[in-house]
C-alpha cells in the first residue's frame, strides 16, 4: 500500500472506532441504570457472535456464513454519521433511510472498492435475500436478548415517555408483556421464522434462570 492507501485506512479506522462510544439509544430512551450502557460497537459484536452461534449449530443449510458475518459486522456502520435512531424513535426514522445511505457512501468511499461494502449494506436493507433475512434477524434478537439481560436496571417510571407510551410497548402490555425484553420480543416475532420465534421465546425463560 502507498501512503494514501494507508492514510485511507487508518481514517476509516478512527470513524468506524466513534460507535465504540455511542450510546445504543433504545437503552437511554428507558433510562437504563446500569454501570455502562451498551454501544452500538458492542451491539454489533454481539450480533456477530449470536450469528456464530446459530450458523454453527444449524445442519445441512445453504446460507453464505461469510456474506452473513459481513453484514451484521457492517449494518450499523452508518451511525458514524447519522447517529444511532431507534425503532421507537418515529419523528427521526422519517428520513434514517436516506441519510443511512448517503452515510454509508461517504464511509466506503475512500476505500479500494467501495460498492462490495455498499452492496452489501444495501442487500441487508432490501431484506430479500436468505441471507439478509438472517442478517437482520439476529440483529434484532440480539437487542430482544439485551433488553431481558437489562431488566433489573430499567427505570420504567423515568423513561422517555414517548417510548413508554409507543403503540408497540402498549400493545405489548395488552398481550401480556411484562418485562422490556417482552415487549422487544413482541415488536420482533413477525420479523422471525420458526426458529427464531423459538430463541426469543425461550429467552426470558433463560434469562430468569440466570
Amino acid at each position: 500500500m502507498d501512503i494514501k492507501d494507508i492514510n485511507n485506512v487508518l481514517k476509516f479506522h478512527n470513524l468506524c472506532c466513534k460507535l465504540k462510544n455511542l450510546k445504543r439509544t433504545g437503552w437511554v430512551y428507558w433510562h437504563v441504570s446500569a454501570e455502562r450502557v451498551e454501544s452500538v460497537a458492542e451491539h454489533i459484536f454481539g450480533v456477530c457472535a449470536l450469528a456464530t452461534a446459530i450458523l454453527s449449530n444449524l445442519k445441512n443449510h445453504n446460507l453464505d456464513e461469510n456474506k452473513i458475518l459481513a453484514m451484521c459486522a457492517l449494518h450499523e456502520m452508518e451511525e458514524v454519521f447519522i447517529g444511532d435512531i431507534s425503532d421507537l424513535d418515529d419523528n427521526l426514522r422519517v428520513t434514517k433511510k436516506e441519510r443511512g445511505q448517503k452515510a454509508v457512501e461517504e464511509l466506503f468511499a475512500d476505500l479500494i472498492n467501495p460498492q462490495h461494502f455498499t452492496n452489501l449494506i444495501a442487500e441487508f436493507e432490501e431484506q430479500k435475500t436468505p441471507e439478509s433475512k438472517f442478517a437482520r434477524a439476529c440483529d434484532k434478537l440480539e437487542a430482544d436478548l439485551q433488553a431481558y439481560m437489562y431488566e433489573g436496571s430499567i427505570d420504567y417510571e423515568n423513561a422517555e415517555k414517548h417510548i413508554v407510551n409507543h403503540k408497540i410497548v402498549v400493545d405489548s402490555i395488552k398481550n401480556g408483556g411484562t418485562c422490556l425484553g417482552d415487549h422487544f420480543v413482541f415488536s420482533n416475532l413477525h420479523r422471525y421464522d420458526e426458529m427464531f420465534t423459538q430463541i426469543a421465546l425461550q429467552a426470558k425463560n433463560f434469562y430468569k434462570k440466570s
